[in-house]
């Protein structure tokens, strides 16, 4: 087991370190000026040079790079060029709103996901089947965006059930559950979709083994077949499943902060690309990319209690 955390801790500084490279070059890659957008068009030369040498942006670019990467691994991912504060206490800052619209979802993604999952393997080739499988067919092809306006129209212009845009501004714990609900349940369903599909693989091919077989040959009840002994032997591949569509509830989540207009990571990253803040996008993009690897590597290890036999490995 303790080989098994030192790998994951390995893999995950690893990643971290590549995750820190390709952000600082790609984010290089916006057009634009971040010392023209903070001076505006009618800036001077000489303003501009006297900028660009106090942000660094006058250095070579391997220069800018060492730099950046001594300064990442103490914390420090510089100023906001829009806020003028830290760009990383900024994105902490906005990390609870993300993080609750993400699970939230993801949640609500698990708790319909995996027993339709599991519905359309036992009932495999029926009526049921088809139907479960045409909807999350439909789930995964509609943009998240598209759902989002959809049920913006629907459960808020026409029906009034839930505020259309924004998040609660101190109205309590039930204020804030009124607020999240529609774009949870957006993001919920477009998530579930992905599961329902990837759990019914799993389970399809752990009910196709000899033991499974041999279960319903001595008169195991089918129920028992596939809840118990299914279940309990896909539950590797269904925390696997969890781990992957983490990563896209959290992709997802950002678009969603877009077309409800709330706050958090998503919206924040949007507006720093706009204005060229390299250490805004930064620091938002890592601090997304570690908590998706902090998640996946939680479930790895996870995967050693479902199954004891992975422990050793």
């Amino acid at each position: 087991m303790n080989n098994r955390v030192l790998r994951q801790l390995s893999q995950l500084a690893i990643t971290v370190f590549g995750i820190v490279t390709v952000t600082f070059f790609l984010v290089r890659t916006i057009p634009g000026d971040p010392a023209q957008y903070m001076l505006g068009d009618y800036a001077t030369d000489e303003a501009l040079a006297m900028l660009r040498a106090q942000l660094g942006l006058d250095r070579p670019l391997h220069v800018q790079y060492g730099l950046y990467v001594m300064r990442a691994f103490t914390g420090d991912f510089g100023f906001s060029i829009v806020t003028g504060r830290p760009a990383l206490g900024e994105i902490l800052q906005s990390l609870p709103a993300s993080a609750a619209l993400a699970f939230a979802g993801l949640a609500i993604a698990v708790v319909i996901g995996i027993p339709l999952g599991i519905l359309t393997a036992e009932r495999q080739g029926s009526w049921t089947d088809l139907l479960i499988m045409v909807v999350a067919l439909l789930g995964i092809s509609f943009p998240v965006f598209w759902l989002g306006l959809a049920s913006v129209l629907l459960f808020s212009q026409e029906l009034q059930w839930f505020p259309a845009l924004g998040a609660s501004s101190g109205g309590g714990i039930l204020d804030e559950l009124h607020h999240l609900v529609l774009p949870a349940g957006v993001l919920g369903v477009s998530v579930a979709a992905y599961i329902t599909r990837l759990t019914r693989s799993a389970m399809l091919e752990v009910l196709g083994q000899d033991y499974i077989r041999v279960a319903r040959a001595m008169g195991v009840p089918e129920r028992r077949v596939v809840w118990r002994l299914g279940l309990k032997n896909a539950l590797v591949p269904i925390l696997a499943i969890i781990g992957v569509t983490f990563a896209w509830s959290l992709g997802s989540a950002i678009l969603i902060e877009v077309v409800f207009s709330r706050p958090g990571i998503g919206s924040m990253i949007l507006k720093a690309v706009s204005a060229r803040d390299y250490q805004l996008v930064q620091a938002g993009v890592l601090v997304l990319a570690v908590a998706v690897v902090l998640v996946n590597s939680v479930l790895d290890l996870a995967y050693g209690l479902a199954d004891p036999r992975l422990s050793g490995r």
